[in-house]
Order: structure tokens, then sequence, then C-alpha cells
């Protein structure tokens, strides 16, 4: 055979050979295929069947009522002051709550009529959701027969109309906006009444010929609950419970538990509300205060166990420990009426979940110490309007900071507010005035903590910043810190004057002499010879113009004066240029020197110890079963100050306690049990709408002297001289070290103030 002819025959072979593998391939698929649909429809007909058995037996019960679980608000954290006592705490009351049972029309109107009435018969108010814009007329409220009660809108017509046009509510519109009448904003209140009985709500029936099924007074509580219901209208219709009223006493309690079937869907579950001790509002600003969450509060933490109703911290520690005080919610289970081939059934619900507390925040702050603060600030700004040169004292704040570990002792702010309005609101129709009050006074700004919100000319409390930047920069040292005043002289292209000694000057002064006397020529000389870049770098080591990072919200940066600052804060070309006499007026705290009291406290603790602390007002947060979640956060960073710097400057802070007689600081301190070192302040401020000055008056102080303990920082704002605030500053430490020190004695000549006030000037004003 020739090789040609064996070659087809060897592939007809292998053709035929694949064909019948293909084939058995095929009808393997096939019988796979048909397994699985076979599995499928045994497994669809026994589950049809084992749900149409269920149906047959139970003829799918109808319920009134979700069989869903009713979210529970966990009690807040407390929060307890320095000595461990409770400043904040949470109480739970009983109170009424309604879920969408199912009820509508005439039988959900019934229902909360009956509810209304065991409401107001208890002593309950209903929901004044409504009554705050629509509610009876003041004589109608007088008559006992509402048959003929006059209605009103309780805010102009332009509030009426927005609140009616809201798509969420009524979706009621302009009269150009639709051709319907039915559709249109309705002004006359008569008609607005009509409007919810007949269309909105359908409570009476219009063809009804004035045969109704209520009275006007029956009516109206239940266009009240009506409203209630419309205004949380998604929540309701989401299962979740809406809060009605309360708290309840147990003749309401027992009527509901005991005739469920006729308060379907109305719960009762405890509640928990916020409290604050009766000397809470000498913690105000620190503690903060507590308030409905809001709608951007919800949308960032609904998925942290926040619900729509929760109270949440809306300022000082009550926000910024808000994670830990909040607590993790519980549920209650809903009871419901179910419908049966035999009538009716109730069935209560099971399970449920107990809320479990929030975390306990304990304070820094010493409640002693603070209240002597208080006081003593007050007593002080009493004596400054009393006198025959009165001034407004409009304004004041202090600090007491433990220079060691950053632990606030002691922080006040004046004016202030009640934590306690603000639980109140919501029952007291005067404690929500008071609040309104608080938001809405934008002179005194009493919600403002001037602490660490508002920023101020240091004035002369600064010259110790300068003092530590020109040693560290060894422009002066121990042998070499001597510096003329002429009493009047030209310093940057601007000629000064030398306001405690204008005439003949104070001759030549070392550092502890200029700090005494407060001389701006010293300083002046001294800030130009350091230069503009030292200084504020030694300012920015110091936390000047840097956040402190203390544990409480709405802190201020400050503003620290540099090249680039005024580059960026200058509109005009010519006044970006930085002048000598930028640097002088730097140097003596004005200029752009802006500090909040927590940073100036800060800062001076920062010059006397050469470590800087960051503050901090929570000193631990424990669970529930005493167990610490959080410990105190103490950070300390040393600034790598020489030892000689420090002591220099220290030394030159105790002149104003032993040098300068005839002060009041001299009176107050230089008797005092132990040496400390301290300065005043006094800041002319331009306001820049009037043109008006006033003055602010400054006071910081750190003791003892050898070893430091403590930092106080104070100021008054429209006050006098910086001088007479070192009373306040005695009153405190006498406090916090538990002495007695003598009071102080008026001497002869008349007391005098030894601080050099410093002017504001414009940049226009400054030569090159």
């Amino acid at each position: 055979m020739a090789r040609s002819d064996f070659i087809p025959i060897k592939n007809n072979t292998s053709s035929n050979v694949k064909r019948s593998e293909n084939r058995i391939f095929k009808n393997r698929n096939i019988l796979i295929g048909l397994f699985f649909i076979l599995m499928f429809l045994i497994i669809f007909w026994r589950t049809s069947e084992l749900q149409l058995s269920s149906a047959d037996l139970n003829r799918i019960p109808e319920t009134y009522g979700n069989r869903a679980q009713m979210r529970v608000e966990a009690p807040r954290g407390d929060i307890l002051d320095g000595s461990g006592e409770p400043i904040a705490y949470s109480i739970t009351q009983p109170m009424l709550y309604l879920c969408n049972s199912g009820l509508k029309g005439t039988a959900l109107n019934d229902m909360l009529l009956d509810l209304s009435e065991l409401m107001l018969e208890n002593g309950v108010k209903l929901p004044d959701n409504l009554i705050n814009y629509f509610d009876y007329s003041s004589a109608s409220k007088e008559k006992r027969d509402k048959s003929n009660a006059e209605f009103v809108f309780k805010k102009d017509l332009q509030e009426i109309e927005k609140w009616q046009q809201n798509t969420d509510l009524f979706g009621l519109k302009k009269a150009e906006e639709t051709k319907k009448p039915a559709e249109r904003i309705i002004t006359d209140p008569q008609d607005f009444y009509e409007y919810l009985l007949f269309d909105k709500f359908g409570i009476e029936d219009r063809d009804a010929g004035g045969d109704y099924r209520y009275t006007v007074e029956e009516a109206f509580n239940i266009i009240q609950m009506r409203y209630l219901i419309l205004e949380h209208n998604w929540q309701y219709t989401q299962g979740q419970a809406i809060e009605v009223g309360g708290p309840v006493n147990q003749k309401i309690i027992t009527a509901i538990e005991e005739q469920n079937q006729r308060y379907a869907g109305v719960l009762i579950a405890d509640k928990p509300q916020r409290q604050y001790s009766e000397n809470s509002f000498l913690f105000s600003h620190v503690l903060g205060y507590t308030g409905q969450i809001s709608e951007t509060e919800y949308q960032q933490l609904k998925n942290l166990d926040y619900g729509l109703n929760d109270i949440v911290g809306k300022s000082g520690v009550e926000l910024s420990a808000e994670r830990y005080l909040h607590g993790i919610p519980g549920t209650v289970p809903y009871s419901y009426w179910q419908k049966t081939e035999d009538g009716e059934e109730f069935v209560k619900g099971t399970g449920g979940v107990t809320p479990q507390p929030g975390a306990n925040v304990r304070l820094t702050i010493d409640p002693d110490v603070q209240k002597v603060m208080i006081e003593a600030f007050v007593e002080h700004m009493a004596e400054l309007r009393d006198r025959e040169e009165s001034v407004p004292a409009k304004a004041a704040s202090g600090v007491l900071m433990n220079v060691k570990t950053g632990a606030v002792i002691a922080m006040s702010s004046i004016p202030s507010f009640n934590p306690q309005d603000f639980v109140l609101a919501q029952y007291d129709a005067e404690a929500a005035e008071r609040v309104q009050e608080y938001f809405q006074d934008n002179e005194n700004k009493p919600m403002l903590n001037r602490a660490i919100s508002e920023i101020y000319h240091p004035a002369s409390t600064f010259k110790p910043f300068t003092a530590i930047a020109a040693l560290e920069n060894g422009v002066i040292s121990e042998t070499n810190q001597v510096y003329n005043c002429a009493g009047k002289e030209e310093i940057g292209h601007r000629i000064w004057t030398c306001y405690g000694e204008p005439d003949r000057g104070h001759g030549d002064l070392n550092l502890r002499q200029a700090m005494s006397t407060s001389c701006n020529l010293y300083f002046a000389k001294l800030g130009i010879d350091t230069t503009i870049d030292k200084l504020s770098a030694i300012f920015k080591k110091l936390g000047m113009g840097e956040y402190s990072e203390i544990d409480l919200p709405g802190e201020a940066k400050g503003i620290r004066p540099s090249k680039e600052v005024k580059r960026m804060t200058r509109a005009l070309p010519e006044d970006q240029l930085w002048f000598p006499a930028d640097t002088a007026q730097s140097s003596i705290g004005q200029f752009d020197n802006a500090y909040t009291m927590i940073q100036l406290a800060r800062g001076v603790g920062g010059i006397a110890t050469g470590k800087l602390v960051q503050p901090h007002v929570i000193k631990e947060i424990t669970g529930s079963n005493g167990e610490i979640i959080k410990p105190e956060v103490i950070q300390v960073e040393d600034l790598g100050f020489s030892q000689t710097s420090i002591d220099l400057v220290k030394n030159a802070m105790n002149g104003l306690q032993h040098d300068i007689e005839y002060t009041e600081t001299h009176m107050n301190f230089h008797n005092y049990p132990f040496e400390l070192g301290m300065k005043t302040g006094t800041a002319e401020v331009q306001d820049s709408a009037s043109q008006n000055i006033s003055i602010d008056a400054l006071f910081v102080c750190f003791a003892p002297l050898d070893d430091p303990e403590v930092v106080f920082a104070g100021i008054v704002e429209d006050a006098t001289l910086g001088d007479g605030l070192s009373t306040v500053a005695r009153k405190v430490l006498d406090q916090y070290f538990g002495i007695e020190s003598p009071e102080p004695i008026p001497q002869s000549p008349p007391i005098v103030d030894s601080e050099d006030t410093t002017e504001v000037d414009s940049v226009s004003e400054i030569e090159p």
C-alpha cells in the first residue's frame, strides 16, 4: 500500500472518535441540567406547601402595632468636679411615646382624644409643636365653652407663610404659584383651623352639616396630636416611637397598662434627662450644655448608635467628651393587639436590651478655687463700676493652671450662662426666654468662653516674652542688660514717650528695673536689637499664636507678629512692609499680638519653668464600674531655655512684688508668705467701628518663685489699669494654697499705677 493511501484512513478514524466524545459530553450536560431543574422544582413545591399551610392555619393575622423594639436612649455619664462631686448627671423619668399602631381615620382620632384627655387630667401638657404657630386667642382660652373659639397665628405672617409652605408639613403655595384655591396659603386663622379640621387631618366631614363628632375643644386637642405625628411623619411611618409628653404619674401608667386596647400604640418608657447641680453655673463654660441632636449632627453620628431623638453635648466638656458620655442605647419591645378568628388578643412584647450608661468624666477644676475666682472677679468689676470715675468693666476672664501638668484648676468667663436653663427650656417659658437671650446677646456674649475663644492684646504682660527671647539670643545677658530711658526719644524712626517718666526718663535700667517700671522704651529697644524674626520664633516656641490643644471646643488660635503675618493681613503693598517701629510695638505686647488667656497662662508658665505643658480640664474618664477608661493626659515639652535666662526673667518679674511701692500689686503681695513672679498689663484698644478707645486690664503671675507650681492669667475688659487685678490673683492664690494672706493696707502717697500704657497704632502711622 502506498503511503499516500494510508493518511486519509487515519484521519477519518480520528474524526469519528471526536464526534462520539462530543455526543457523550453533551448528553452529560443535559442530565446535570435536568437534575438541577428537578431539585429546584422540589424545593419550590415544598416551600409553597409550607407557606400555604401556614396561611391556612393563621389566616395572615392583622395587628395593631409594630412587633419591632423601641430604641431607648442611654443615660449620659456624669461630669464631676475635681473633688469628685457630680455637677452634671442624669435622671430617668417615665415619658409617653406613640408608635404607628395601624389605626387610621376615626379610630386614630378617638384614641388620640382619649390619650389627650388622660394627659390633661393628670397635669401633663399636650405637645406644644403646633401652638408655637397656631392657637386659641387669649380671650378664647379664658372661656370654658370653646364652641365659639377664635384662633390666632402666633408668629408674623411671613413666618406663617414659610411654615405653611413647608412641603414636609402642609405644602401650601402662594396664590401666583397655583390656580387651585385648596392649595393656597391661608392667612385667616379661622380658615386655617377649618383646613386642619376638614382637609388636612379629616377629623370632621365638611358635608356633615354641622353634625360633628367632636366639640371644638376635643377637635383641637386631636389636631395638636395629629400635628405632632405630622412633624415626625418619617420617624412615625418607619416604626419608630415619637415622644408625646411627660413625665407621667402612676395613674397614667396604670391606665395605659390596663387599657392597652383603648390606647393602641401608646408606650411608656423611661427617658434619661440631663440635670445640673445648683452650683453648675460656676462651671458653665467648662461644663457646657446639651440639646436635641441636629440633622447635621445626626448624619455625622448615626453610625455610632445615635438616634433622631438623642440629646448630645453642644459646648464645653459635654461636647468634647460626647463619645464617652453618650453611652449605648437599649431597646424596649412593643406590645400589640392581634386579630384572630375568635376576635382580638393582646400580645406582650418580649426581649429588649438594657441601655448602658455613658462613662463618667472627672474634671481638674477645683470647685473652691473656681468659686473664689468668679466671686473675686465679680467683686472687682463691681468696685470699678462704683468708683467716681467709673468704667463699664463689662466682661472678664481668668485661668489658674498647674505649670507642671497643664491641669486647669480654675477657668472663668464673665458673663456666663446657667446650663440648667437648657434643660428647663422645654417646660419652662422663662427658662426658654433666658436661653434665647443667651444666644441673641451679641454685646455681652454670655455663651462665649473668653478664656479660650477670645483673643486680646497682652500689652505689658508680654514683656517677659520679649525678655526671654533677647536672653536666649544673646542680646542681653546676666552682666550686660542695661538700656537707657531718656523719657522721649526716636526709636525705629518714630518718637516714643515713656509714660512712667515722660520728662526726665528712667535713666539706665537693668532687666529687673525695666520690668518693674514697665518701661516701654527699654523693651522697644530690646526688641529691635533682637529682631522680629528671632522674637517671633521664641513666641511660637512658647505656644503663642498656636492652638494649645486644650480638651475644650472652640479654641481660638491667636495672632503672633511676624513679617509674613503683616504681609498676609494688609491690603495695600506699602502697608505690607515691616518697619522697626512694628518690632518695637510687638515687643511691648501690641501691634499683631493677640492671644487667649489660656495661651498667655501657658506661655508665662513656660517662661517660669522652661517647659511647655498642654492645658487640659479632663482629669480622667471612668466606666460605670469605676474602671479607668482614659487616664489624665499630661504632655510636657522641654523648651531648651538656659537656666540662666529663666532665672533672670523670674527675678525681673519678682520686682513688682517688692520694688515699686504704693501700687495695688505691692500692697497685695509685698508681705505675702512666699515669693512670686508677676506682671501687669494695660492695653488701649481702639474700636474699629466707633474709633473709641477702651482699656483692658491684665495681670499674670506664677508661684512660688523658686519652684513654680501654678500660673494665673486674668483680664477685665473695658476697665482701668491692670494693677488692680492683682487683688483677684491674691484671693485665688490664697484659696489654692490654703493660706490667709495679710489684707492689703492702703499706703500714702495715694495709689498710682506704675504700668506704662501702650498705644494702639494703625500701620499708616508708622513711618519707615
